[in-house]
């Protein structure tokens, strides 16, 4: 039943990533913008890793959760698709989050050097 896990530190920094992700898709929401892809992303949150969770409980005692997660993608098992997809949409969201913010600046910068 319990097999082996991923280095602490790997697991740290995906909870973080999560983390940061939340409070900025909030922030979004609060300032009205990019709202339905914001919305959706905390609902992705939240979703995720309970669904990947829930699944590799009784994975295989040589396989870590990446490597479950992987193997499962392989076996064409409906959670795991939905997790690899909600992880895509999630730096998907990274990347349109990320160019609204250079879009936002890049006026405010042309105007400071005319």
């Amino acid at each position: 039943m319990y097999g082996e896990n991923l280095p602490t530190w790997i697991l740290l920094i995906y909870y973080l990533l999560f983390l940061t992700t939340f409070v900025i898709a909030t922030t979004c929401i609060i300032r009205m913008r990019i709202v339905i892809a914001s919305v959706f992303t905390i609902v992705l949150l939240f979703s995720v890793p309970v669904v990947s969770i829930l699944n590799g409980i009784d994975r295989a005692s040589d396989h870590n959760e990446l490597e479950h997660l992987l193997f499962s993608i392989g076996q064409g098992e409906t959670w795991a698709i939905f997790v690899a997809a909600g992880h895509l949409y999630i730096v998907v969201w990274w990347i349109i989050y990320l160019r609204k913010i250079q879009e936002n600046r890049s006026p405010a910068q042309v105007s400071n050097h005319s």
